[in-house]
Parts: C-alpha cells; structure tokens; sequence
C-alpha cells in the first residue's frame, strides 16, 4: 500500500479550494463544555468586569449592590440601563480572594420592588495573572490559610459524584466543638470562607464535602496562622 504524507493531503486540499498554499493558527479560545458544572461561569478573568442585563419594562429606577468578604458596593441607575462595567480590584492582580453576591433590584415609581437578579462572582488569584509555579512541596500555599479564602468544588472530581444535584460543605476545627455545615446549591462553584473578624480563630481546620444521595466524601485539612511575624520556638 502507498503511503501519503499528511503534507501530501493539505496540499491537494489547498489546490482543490483554490487557495493560496499557506496557513495560520487563531488565538486560542476558551471553551465552556457546560453550563452548570463549569466554574469559568462564575469565575473572574480581568480588573474590569462588564454586567449586562434586560432593563424590566416596568421600572423606573434600579439598585446594583455588589456584596463580598471583603469589600461592599453600591449604585444606582436612575433611568433605563443595560450594563455596568465594574472594576472587582485595583492594579493588574488582586491582593485578596473574594466571593461577591450580586442583587440588581428595579423599582418602580412608587419606590416597589418589580424585580430582582441575582449572581455570583469569584475572584481567584490563580485565574488571573501568570501562574505560580510551585517548586517544592513546602512551598505550596496550601493547606495554610491567613485571611478569608475561596474554595472551589466540583461533583465532577470523582466519577461517582457527576450526576449530583446539590452537597454539603462542612469545616470543622480540630480538638474544638466548633463546626459549620453549609449547602451547595450547585454541583460545582465557589464557596467564601470568612475567617476574618470571626469566632473560627487560629489552628487546625478539617473540611468535608459531600454530594446528596451519594456515599463518600472528600476531606482535606487547613491550617490558619496568625497574620504577621510568627515565631516557632522549639
């Protein structure tokens, strides 16, 4: 049998279109295989984030309010608008993670509420940025934690987990009574763990997640250490 280079056949293919003989590539381009387990939805890619929305007919004025861990926002609009272009963080990269609630409210002329939208939105230091290489193990970020963090999940890690609906967040701290379980609505996204300013304290912190309808679960252990200088004395 003769063989035929690959070569070979773009050529042909090139004469047959009747088309010069040269070639180029595209920017490569994301995409999204699905609408409810893909984290990109809901994912923050750049400083400056562009809100879009259908104006309800009925309105006269609306609310935007842009809810984190960290930092709160709020506007209005006092006629008919489709957009806002929101910047989540100033300079190039965050310094912080944060998880916002977004509540758009329209108002009637009678200050009524007619509607209401909501979305969620994630600010991740790896989805923004170049990425951090991690050399050694002790150099990883993780499983240490100083401030309020974003913590991904996804049913689709485990093969037994796709077909779920809803699951369980919960955090627990070692040797302590304190624990907090959380429902995931979703099969995948982002939950905001607030440990600034909060009764969760330093030390040891074991979390689990867990799908409904499913056994098993994944675990993983963190640990919160004092922001600042800290001395290990041994």
């Amino acid at each position: 049998m003769k063989s035929i280079s690959l070569t070979a056949i773009l050529t042909v293919a090139v004469v047959v279109l009747g088309v010069e003989s040269s070639f180029a590539f595209s920017e490569p381009v994301a995409v999204n295989t699905s609408q409810s387990q893909n984290r990109r939805w809901t994912t923050v890619l750049t400083n400056e984030v562009p809100l879009r929305w259908t104006w309800n007919e009925n309105a006269t004025s609306a609310e935007l309010k842009i809810l984190g861990m960290n930092t709160a926002f709020t506007t209005n609009f006092t006629e008919a608008t489709t957009s806002y272009l929101w910047k989540a963080f100033s300079g190039n990269t965050p310094l912080t993670e944060d998880l916002y609630d977004l509540t758009l409210t329209f108002y009637n002329g009678s200050s009524e509420v007619v509607e209401t939208l909501t979305s969620q939105l994630a600010v991740v230091k790896s989805a923004i940025g170049n990425t951090e290489v991690i050399s050694t193990p002790e150099s990883m970020p993780w499983p240490r934690i100083s401030r309020n963090v974003v913590i991904p999940y996804d049913s689709g890690w485990l093969a037994s987990n796709v077909a779920a609906e809803e699951g369980e967040l919960t955090i627990a701290r070692a040797n302590n009574s304190m624990q907090e379980t959380t429902v995931l609505d979703t099969p995948a996204g982002y939950f905001g763990w607030k440990v600034d300013r909060s009764s969760w304290g330093f030390g040891t912190f074991n979390l689990a997640l867990s799908f409904t309808g499913i056994d098993g679960e994944l675990n993983g252990t963190l640990v919160r250490i004092p922001q600042g200088t800290f001395i290990d004395i041994r």
